[in-house]
């Protein structure tokens, strides 16, 4: 099976660094932080033992970067019920 890793400009190292820090939530966090490890060497094999998902899951993470870069790593709008709360009652 052929070894694929991500290789990362500074700038978008330092772009995956602010999104692993700040994400909105820690799938994108996670999804940030397997590129950075995959830019320091780290297989496919590797990141699925750490992030505990599928092999498939980690190329599709390498798929939405390299189609989209950050935006590609973002969660997509969940179907469901709207929240009960306003936004200024979430916050609390």
């Amino acid at each position: 099976m052929e070894k694929r890793y991500i290789t990362l400009s500074a700038s978008e190292e330092m772009e995956l660094k602010t999104l692993k820090k700040q994400g909105g939530s820690e799938r994108e966090r996670d999804r940030a932080h397997a590129l950075l490890l995959s830019n320091k060497g780290h297989t496919i094999d590797m990141l699925r033992d750490i992030f505990e998902v599928r092999r498939a899951t980690i190329s599709e993470w390498f798929d939405r970067w390299e189609s989209s870069k950050a935006a590609g790593l973002m969660d997509a709008p969940k179907s469901g019920r709207p929240s009960i709360y306003t936004v200024e009652e979430q916050k609390k």
